[in-house]
């Protein structure tokens, strides 16, 4: 029998209050996991209402698969945030290497100090 419970219900797929632009990486990976745990029940949904004798081509069927399209589609989003966290992640540690490096602030044109004379050993 096709399921029209609650949790088929696309006010559940509503997305996490926090815009995708401003998630860090553990709201990313915890939007991920909604999502695909919400896809994969959908997919449940789809495939019980097609054993169910539910015709493929009804307007629940159609709305379930257009909510899965969305789902992937905000999926491909938040790792498309994901990539853009980790490339900030990868400047940022690249640019505290620099500024660690004992060259940091010196041309690579500037001579080295001078030196004291190493004093030669009297015998």
């Amino acid at each position: 029998m096709p399921s029209f419970d609650g949790f088929s219900d696309p006010v559940y797929d509503a997305a996490s209050e926090i815009p995708i632009s401003e998630m860090n990486a553990d709201e990313c990976d915890a939007e991920k996991l909604r999502i695909r745990d919400r896809m994969d029940l959908i997919e449940a949904l789809i495939a019980a209402n097609f054993e169910a004798g539910m015709d493929p081509n009804c307007d629940a069927t159609i709305a379930l698969k257009q909510r899965h399209a969305n789902l992937r589609l905000r999926f491909h989003e938040v790792n498309i945030q994901m990539d853009i966290l980790d490339e900030q992640d990868r400047t940022m540690a690249a640019e505290n290497r620099r500024k660690r490096s004992p060259s940091w602030g010196r041309s690579s044109q500037s001579p080295p100090a001078p030196r004291a004379p190493h004093p030669s050993p009297q015998r």
